[in-house]
């Protein structure tokens, strides 16, 4: 451990939650592909984040962002290494047989959503998908660089990286909460889904000592809905 590491040491939960709070600020006004505004009856509407950004860039910067800036800051300020982060596979075993409970009900969860006004209104991120080889299965992997980032922030740097630190209980609802927020401007719906989601993820990420196990059930739950919602002509 340098000598860098050593004095930071004794800030590994502060520096965490802000770098979190830094990278989430930028992902919100900066690096979204829809607008939020105000509006008023007196004043008009007047738009509060940046210019929307093309979906390859939201995905890729998402994956900047989201991941990897909060991963080298753990890695190379605070020494720790990425099993320590929730970033290899753990337990493996336990890990397969959550994905083949998550998985089905990631779909079921997608079909259910894409019932939703409110959310055939936000998704698909990208408005020119259709539902074909061709537009959809290259937009698959880019939409694991977006649900794969956000469960390395909150599922992984923030959960693992402060459980010893603040106690397990502690860091699932901490990480729970910044996830809430998060999804500040996405429908009702969804915002209020992802209080209990955060605790069943947090969980699991702890039991199985990996947090790629949720990121590939979360991912499943994003394409399938925006599956669901192209072919049943949500847009």
């Amino acid at each position: 451990m340098s000598a860098l590491q050593k004095a930071l040491a004794g800030f590994k939960a502060e520096l965490l939650i802000v770098v979190a709070t830094v990278a989430l600020l930028v992902f919100y006004y900066v690096l979204r592909t829809d607008v939020i505004a105000t509006i008023s009856d007196v004043r008009g509407s007047f738009a509060v984040t940046g210019t929307p950004l093309q979906p390859l860039l939201h995905f890729v910067g998402s994956a900047i962002v989201l991941a990897a800036f909060p991963v080298l800051v753990a890695r190379f300020l605070l020494g720790l290494r990425l099993p320590e982060l929730g970033l290899s596979l753990g337990r493996w075993r336990i890990g397969l047989a959550w994905l083949a409970l998550g998985i089905p009900l990631a779909l079921v969860a997608g079909k259910i959503g894409s019932g939703s006004a409110a959310m055939r209104f936000v998704y698909p991120l990208d408005v020119g998908l259709r539902p074909d080889a061709a537009s959809f299965l290259p937009y698959v992997p880019l939409q694991f660089l977006y649900f794969g980032a956000w469960e390395v922030l909150f599922r992984g740097v923030l959960l693992f990286g402060l459980k010893d630190r603040i106690g397990a209980g502690p860091a699932i609802a901490l990480q729970t909460a910044l996830s809430v927020v998060a999804h500040f401007g996405r429908p009702l719906t969804e915002t209020f889904a992802a209080l209990p989601t955060g605790f069943v993820f947090g969980w699991v990420c702890l039991h199985t000592r990996s947090m790629w196990y949720v990121a590939v059930i979360h991912w499943i739950v994003g394409i399938s809905l925006d599956w669901f919602i192209i072919v049943g002509g949500g847009i």
